[in-house]
């Protein structure tokens, strides 16, 4: 699928003819590309039927020509605009789109429909070469798009998505305008191109791939990828990191990570302004998601860090072992002179990391003094994030983490539930979340109990 440009309508077409050449019969590709001026010459000599990229269009193929199908696998490429609401949900914009009218497809509402029961292929792989810029008012951009909402079902227990996308949040996909394509759909055919025949490719081979590629680019561009396999939620994220910035961050075991915009905006603020920052539990009983929010903030401020971010478990192994390990793993040409103490080679480790910006991540500090030797010196590139359930003897500026609010509560629990069976029972639903005092942590365990009593009816 296309919606805009020359460029994007090249890489429709050259994904189309790959999968024509891989076995793919003709009627079963369906192609939708704007009505631009230069792309007709490309219309009339593909030899495929091409439909125009309208919401309606592709909305009609997916609801009406797709959902009944049955198959193994089901391929949706889309290379043209794409943008995220204020509500942070990536949106699609169609060939029909204009100043007056966003019209545009609910990226994430498309994909809970495929892995719904109203969808009959159970596997998905989705290829978006789309922009996610943020939505600016002040630039004529609604701050309510509207758009194709896509309705869905009870999720399958057997169904899998692969999603590849081609930026982070609010990063733009960059276009090289001479060779007229995307630079992540050129990476992608590359990355198909190097399979060596074998159809379908391995996602997680054609992924490394691409980050390979995009690690020789000079572009501000995060190719990230999540895959998720059936609906008790083995789900995988993973940003890839084409500034080639050292760091360990842990993946995420979010399904979905609701409710703390707010905090991780404070986070940055109070980063900015201290050079040791706490990320402590209000509660003092856990599960408020102290350490999925140090993740969320590493990952999506990863390109702040040029230095590195150093992810430390102060219950594992020695501190200073984790910290010289990373220096000697990560950090170029860095050796440690034999000849020095145990005690100066944390200074000799401080005084030769690079010269940019590190991020130290203590996460789950239960003693102060457990970490107080292994602080860095003040004033210096490093800065220190601490997450921790003490409230007490805190000398340090801290963000207090607490329950979600009620509405974020619920927007987790329906990512956990469904949308139609928290709109179906919506005051239990309110009083699930009331019930564990809208602790993420409960809301997780209480939404597992009530699907395994029910079984999967709800």
């Amino acid at each position: 699928m296309e919606c805009d440009g020359w460029g994007p309508a090249n890489d429709a077409l050259k994904f189309a003819y790959w999968l024509h050449r891989r076995g793919v019969p003709r009627e079963n590709i369906r192609l939708c590309l704007s009505a631009l001026e230069e792309n007709h010459q490309l219309i009339g000599e593909c030899g495929l039927t091409v439909e125009l990229a309208t919401e309606q269009n592709i909305s009609d193929i997916v609801t009406n020509f797709l959902s009944p199908k049955l198959g193994d696998l089901l391929y949706i490429f889309w290379a043209g605009h794409g943008l995220i609401t204020s509500e942070r949900e990536r949106r699609l914009l169609c060939a029909d789109a204009n100043k007056q009218n966003w019209q545009n497809l609910d990226l994430n509402s498309l994909l809970v429909l495929l892995g719904s029961d109203k969808f009959q292929i159970r596997n998905h792989i989705c290829i978006i070469d789309a922009c996610a810029n943020y939505v600016l008012e002040s630039k004529g951009r609604p701050t309510n798009l509207g758009g194709k909402a896509f309705l869905s079902g009870q999720p399958h227990k057997d169904s899998q998505q692969f999603v590849l996308l081609a930026t982070r949040e609010g990063e733009k996909a960059e276009v090289n305008s001479d060779n007229k394509t995307g630079y992540f759909s050129k990476a992608v055919r590359e990355a198909f191109a190097k399979a060596n025949g074998t159809f379908p490719p391995d996602m997680r081979e054609v992924t490394e791939a691409v980050k390979q590629r995009f690690n020789s680019l000079d572009k501000k561009q995060l190719p990230t990828y999540f895959y998720s396999r059936s609906w008790d939620g083995d789900i995988e994220k993973s940003h890839f990191n084409p500034f080639n910035i050292p760091h360990n961050i842990q993946q995420s075991q979010a399904r979905e990570f609701v409710g703390r915009d707010e905090q991780i905006e404070q986070l940055r603020q109070l980063l900015q302004a201290n050079d040791i920052v706490a990320i402590t539990d209000m509660t003092e009983k856990g599960g408020v998601g102290k350490t999925e929010l140090a993740i969320q903030y590493s990952w999506q401020f990863l390109e702040d860090y040029p230095g590195g971010c150093c992810w430390l478990n102060p219950q594992g192994i020695n501190i200073r072992k984790q910290l010289l390990d990373f220096a000697i793993l990560y950090i170029p040409n860095f050796t440690i002179p034999y000849e020095l103490s145990r005690a100066n080679r944390l200074n000799y480790c401080w005084r030769n990391w690079q010269r940019n910006q590190v991020l130290l991540v203590f996460d789950d500090v239960k003693d102060w003094m457990q970490i107080q030797a292994y602080l860095p010196p003040r004033g210096s590139q490093f800065k220190v994030l601490i997450t921790t359930r003490q409230n007490t003897g805190l000398i340090y500026p801290s963000l207090k983490l607490g329950a979600l609010s009620p509405d974020g509560a619920l927007k987790l629990l329906t990512t956990l539930l469904g949308k139609d069976w928290v709109e179906r029972e919506l005051e239990f639903a309110k009083k699930l979340c009331d019930f564990v005092g809208c602790i993420p942590i409960g809301i997780y365990q209480i939404a597992a109990q009530y699907r395994e009593q029910t079984k999967g009816s709800c």
